[in-house]
């Protein structure tokens, strides 16, 4: 028996190639990537706005000035 002959074998032609458990698994992972993205987006806004909040001594302990961190406190939600 050749492997092609094998395979043919194994495929089931009454079974139709969607399945619910295969949409409801589609659905669940897109969902989880689009959770995750408004969390990422989130805890952006978060840092910017603490950004925001440093005082001079503190940006230049980590390499900014006060309007590079200005900048970068203003960007919106989806940037």
């Amino acid at each position: 028996m050749s492997t092609l002959s094998s395979v043919r074998a194994f495929t089931r032609t009454d079974v139709p190639s969607f399945s619910l458990g295969r949409a409801v698994a589609l659905m669940a992972g897109a969902v989880v990537v689009s959770v995750e993205a408004v969390m990422t987006r989130s805890e952006l806004a978060r840092s910017r706005r603490q950004l925001a909040q440093l005082d001079d001594r503190l940006l230049r302990d980590i390499g900014l000035d006060r309007g590079t961190a200005r900048y970068e406190a203003t960007k919106g939600y989806w940037s």
